[in-house]
């Protein structure tokens, strides 16, 4: 997708369509909404007045148009006004998935709220997120030419354009969310986690020094948390770590990201109901999210002082599984007792924390589809995040913020560390359900020393259905806000 700023009035941009976000406040029409109401010769007021389009009720309108370049208007329903660039991403990809599979090729949008360099940004990458096709990776043979269709270039309309460089950078990213989502959606018979690593030794290309450690070397050096969730399979589990040019000259300011990487997540001996097992195959979107990332930033700022890691395992039922009762010690030397083994992301993580802190990490960031306490505190729109210090979760809630995510901290109340007590050893892996999204933290906290950041997208990561703003399966989240806090990070040195 071609993406290009226009400083120009919304009436004067030459696109098939025009897209025109709709505040709840809009049942009177404000200044800057009239002045278009009048060029259209009152095309605006008639679709309100009307019933044509509800703000409230209806998600996008289509209208044809006259008196202004564009031959249609699009209608985006967008709330209420505020959460400048979350609202700005996520009503440029509303556009844009509206017209997927239309005759429109060019599409103007309206920032309406004279959004910052951020802002135009984070429409760009919501633009190319709403013309991301799901089924195309597997080739769905029902597709006509018509359904692959879609907006090929995107003209911001606002009041001061940003540097050129702002919107080249945007769609690197964009490019990074894409490629997280493909990792995420493919199924667990396509990639699994031999084959993750086989994808991520490509990134040797972009500059990156890529190491896989086998299972001989990860109980070389105790991981045995980790070892333990993926012995039950025949995909044998890997750590995949992925460092930038710049990681050996960051001196005593180093970056890990880290992510979950469950290829597929049964629950093991502890076996998850049927109903929406499927989904379980995106139970690896941390580990897509943080090797997206790092692609992404060694592209644009390969000095940076970034690793990612990411332990990759299945979990499944067999005869050589983990068992509830089972007491595995972890790399740091803590044994942990195994009260359920569909809490495994926590043991992987266990590791993986560790271990990037033993290669020189001195601040880390961990994205884990870890609980579904998370998915229903926070639903679909908001990753949940624990920090210590308070501070570094500050700058990675910032990163959120710029890009259009939707961050929430949450208590990471080390008052509930006696609940993880275990009368054989150091702690368990799983404790009553109340607080448990809280505990989940608190269980990570010790395996990890220096600042860190917890986010949890358990909710997040993924639509269970189709939405206005993006078809079902995994949407990248976190690859934009790691990138940015990657390099905000890098600028502190």
């Amino acid at each position: 997708m071609r993406v290009r700023a226009d400083s120009s009035k919304p009436a004067s941009v030459q696109a098939d369509v025009l897209a025109v976000p709709i505040y709840r406040e809009d049942r009177e029409p404000p200044p800057d909404l009239a002045q278009l109401d009048e060029a259209t010769g009152g095309a605006i007021t008639r679709t309100l007045t009307w019933g044509e389009f509800n703000p409230i009720e209806d998600e996008t309108a289509l209208i044809e148009v006259e008196g202004i370049k564009a031959a249609r208007i699009l209608f985006v329903a967008s709330g209420r006004r505020g959460r400048g660039a979350w609202r700005a991403r996520r009503n440029a990809s509303k556009a844009t998935r509206r017209l997927q599979g239309r005759g429109a090729t060019s599409l103007a949008f309206w920032l309406r709220d004279g959004e910052d360099a951020d802002g135009y940004a984070a429409a760009a990458i919501g633009a190319s997120q709403g013309t991301f096709r799901p089924y195309a990776y597997y080739g769905r043979v029902r597709d006509t030419p018509a359904m692959l269709r879609s907006v090929e270039e995107l003209i911001l309309v606002g009041q001061e354009a940003p540097d050129e460089h702002v919107l080249s950078d945007a769609m690197a990213i964009a490019d990074g969310v894409e490629w997280a989502r493909e990792l995420s959606n493919r199924s667990a018979n396509d990639l699994y986690p031999e084959r993750m690593a086989e994808l991520a030794r490509g990134l040797a290309d972009d500059g990156c020094t890529v190491d896989v450690l086998g299972p001989a070397e990860m109980q070389a050096l105790g991981m045995n948390a980790l070892l333990g969730v993926g012995m039950s399979s025949v995909h044998e589990p890997r750590l995949i770590a992925v460092k930038l040019p710049g990681w050996e000259a960051g001196g005593n300011r180093r970056l890990a990201i880290v992510g979950k990487g469950v290829c597929f997540d049964s629950g093991g001996i502890s076996l998850k109901g049927a109903e929406r097992m499927e989904e379980m195959k995106h139970d690896k979107a941390g580990a897509a999210a943080v090797l997206a990332a790092a692609r992404t930033v060694a592209r644009l700022a390969p000095e940076t002082p970034l690793m990612a890691v990411a332990p990759m395992v299945e979990n499944m039922p067999s005869g050589t599984a983990q068992r509830p009762g089972d007491v595995v010690k972890a790399m740091n030397g803590k044994t942990i007792e195994v009260i359920n083994t569909d809490a495994e992301g926590r043991l992987i993580l266990a590791d993986a924390l560790h271990w990037a802190e033993k290669e020189g990490a001195t601040h880390i960031v961990d994205v884990a589809t870890l609980t579904g306490a998370a998915a229903v505190a926070f639903g679909d729109m908001i990753s949940a995040y624990f920090a210590r210090p308070r501070e570094w979760g500050s700058e990675v809630a910032a990163a959120a913020d710029a890009t259009g995510e939707w961050f929430w901290e949450m208590p990471l109340a080390t008052e509930y560390r006696d609940t993880l007590d275990s009368a054989h050893a150091d702690i368990v892996n799983s404790a009553a359900r109340e607080g448990s999204l809280i505990k989940s933290a608190v269980f990570l906290s010790e395996f990890v020393t220096v600042p860190w950041v917890h986010v949890d997208i358990g909710g997040s990561a993924y639509l269970m259905r189709d939405k206005a703003h993006n078809p079902k399966g995994s949407l990248g989240t976190t690859v934009s806000t790691l990138v940015r806090l990657a390099r905000d990070f890098a600028a502190g040195a």
